[in-house]
């Protein structure tokens, strides 16, 4: 096989096909993913506006003295650990409830329309109708206003990919156990969730890698001691863009990707 055989078969496409669809989906992928390899370059560039480039690993070395970053990309681990938690606990039991449960034929589609329908919202909607909410409440902003906000932002995906799982699930094993004798807890803790843990794992990833990357509703309910990174990194780009943005960029780059990978894996068990 020569080289643009194997590249062209790693890219999708087939040999049969003209060469402006080719070309069209080289394009596609130069699109997508041309900004991350800017990114990725300029990170390891000694200068700060790549008119010349020079290797130099700086910027990462650099971070280590950055403790506004270190500390705003410690705060959105842990918003995003928690949110994680929060959000496939909630999905479990969504998920169980719309499958599950014998809803009225009414009920069950607005029952399934409330939880999803937020999905289709903008999210510069939640975040304006979070920060009044929360300044009437006079909760003001700050940590526990943003794990709600990202809690109200993830639960509907986590909801979507849990509730595959049980749609597919296998009930039979369920009612085997409890043939065996399992009580329906002992069924649901030694069987079901074991069936299920793909995509329970897959959802806590997903909702983890979305809280992690979410501004919008970020920046309107964050405050000045809980800065999480993608706000400091706005507020970094606002007038110039500090080097330490292209080296922070890619950190963050390398753990949404390591979880998004790790993610995939897991839904094809």
């Amino acid at each position: 096989m020569s080289t643009a055989d194997g590249l062209q078969e790693r890219l999708g496409l087939n040999s049969d096909v003209s060469l402006g669809l080719k070309t069209a989906a080289v394009l596609t992928y130069v699109f997508l993913y041309g900004p991350i390899f800017v990114i990725l370059v300029m990170s390891f560039d000694a200068g700060r506006y790549g008119l010349r480039w020079e290797f130099s690993p700086e910027w990462y070395l650099n971070l280590a003295t950055r403790g506004d970053l270190i500390g705003s990309l410690w705060l959105s681990l842990q918003i995003g650990v928690v949110v994680m938690i929060v959000s496939t606990v909630l999905a479990v039991v969504a998920a169980f409830g719309l499958v599950r449960f014998d809803w009225p034929r009414r009920k069950g589609a607005l029952s399934t329309y409330l939880i999803f329908v937020p999905l289709t919202l903008p999210i510069i909607i939640y975040g304006i109708g979070l920060f009044v909410f929360f300044s009437q409440l006079g909760l003001g902003r700050g940590f526990i206003p943003i794990v709600i906000g990202h809690v109200m932002y993830t639960f509907p995906f986590a909801t979507l990919v849990v509730a595959a799982g049980v749609i597919d699930l296998d009930r039979s094993l369920e009612e085997a156990a409890m043939d065996l004798g399992a009580d329906p807890i002992t069924t649901f803790r030694e069987v079901t969730i074991p069936a299920l843990m793909p995509n329970i794992v897959a959802a806590a990833l997903f909702s983890f890698t979305l809280s992690f990357d979410e501004f919008l509703i970020s920046f309107f309910v964050s405050g000045a001691g809980s800065i999480p990174l993608p706000v400091r990194i706005w507020g970094m780009v606002r007038a110039d863009i500090e080097p330490e943005v292209y080296a922070i960029s890619v950190v963050v780059l390398v753990i949404s990707m390591t979880i998004a990978v790790i993610a995939t894996r897991l839904r094809r068990f």
